[in-house]
């Protein structure tokens, strides 16, 4: 009979030593956390008490909470993961998820943001009433935008990552480092970002680069708010979803409609594969797809 939180530690100090990013060993400890509390307020105080039934009603569950495929599946993926952890420790003798089926998904159709939308958010995003602030929020999306950050990543920028023109992520989800090009007009923004920042705080002496009113790192909940508040204000189409992901999203379609190639575009998102990005880009749908469609109608085309 195991603990869950002596299991869970256990996994994590595992996945701690194989180098999994500090963002993903986040999130497995988060979410195990929830995990366990769900399944202890159904009675089950032992981790390897849980049955295959006990799993269904879980699954049950998160569906009558209105929680999509694709999110159960991860959530459900986390604690097989720490169960194939237990079967290869030979804590256990049979692994109960061997025989749990991920639900089928419906791969939804992701817009990206237009020329349109784009203006908007970064208008909006520099009327905030204290000038270094806004500075702050306009840099801030336009190196999302520019170089197809993560919100996480973007948090977690330190000064010493910002160089004269390139931007390096560490610590990022696939546990890969990348250097991003810093172009033109993003480093005339963060030159005058920079500049404010200073004169504002009469210091440069912090360790992260986005700070907030005390000094302190930004957040990724107060990003994420702040993209509700901006959303607010915006006219954005009904078929987005205004998201940091949506930002990456919208970074991916730009950069492939500029002429970057696959490879290139890959390696800037910093996916493991170029399978992956394709994958990404298969669910990208725009105005110029349309535009595209409508110049090829068979009928427009008649003779």
């Amino acid at each position: 009979m195991y603990e869950w939180q002596e299991m869970i530690d256990e996994f994590i100090n595992d996945i701690e030593i194989k180098g999994y990013s500090k963002v993903t060993i986040y999130n497995y400890r988060y979410k195990l956390k929830n995990i366990q509390d769900y399944f202890i307020s159904q009675g089950i105080n032992k981790i390897d008490n849980i049955t295959k039934q006990d799993i269904k009603k879980w699954i049950a569950f998160l569906q009558a909470q209105g929680k999509q495929a694709s999110t159960i599946n991860v959530t459900v993926n986390r604690l097989s993961r720490v169960f194939n952890y237990m079967f290869d420790e030979e804590y256990i003798n049979v692994n109960v998820f061997k025989k749990i089926r991920q639900l089928k998904t419906q791969k939804k159709i992701i817009y990206p943001l237009n020329d349109s939308e784009i203006k908007q958010m970064l208008l909006i995003a520099s009327k905030h009433k204290y000038k270094h602030i806004a500075l702050r929020n306009v840099v801030l999306f336009s190196m999302m935008l520019d170089c197809g950050l993560r919100i996480s990543e973007v948090a977690n920028l330190k000064n010493e990552d910002v160089l004269e023109n390139q931007i390096i992520v560490r610590n990022s989800k696939n546990n890969k480092d990348r250097a991003l090009a810093i172009t033109p007009i993003l480093k005339k923004q963060m030159l005058k970002y920079d500049r404010i920042k200073k004169n504002r705080y009469k210091t440069d002496d912090y360790q992260y680069y986005f700070v907030s009113y005390q000094l302190c790192k930004l957040s990724e909940k107060s990003i994420w708010d702040m993209m509700q508040r901006i959303k607010e204000q915006m006219d954005v189409r009904n078929v987005v979803r205004f998201s940091g992901h949506t930002l990456r999203h919208t970074y991916a379609h730009m950069q492939m409609r500029n002429g970057m190639d696959i490879y290139t575009l890959s390696k800037n998102m910093g996916h493991s594969s170029v399978t992956m990005t394709q994958n990404y880009l298969q669910t990208l749908k725009s105005d110029d797809f349309v535009k595209e469609s409508i110049k090829y109608s068979t009928l427009q085309n008649l003779r």
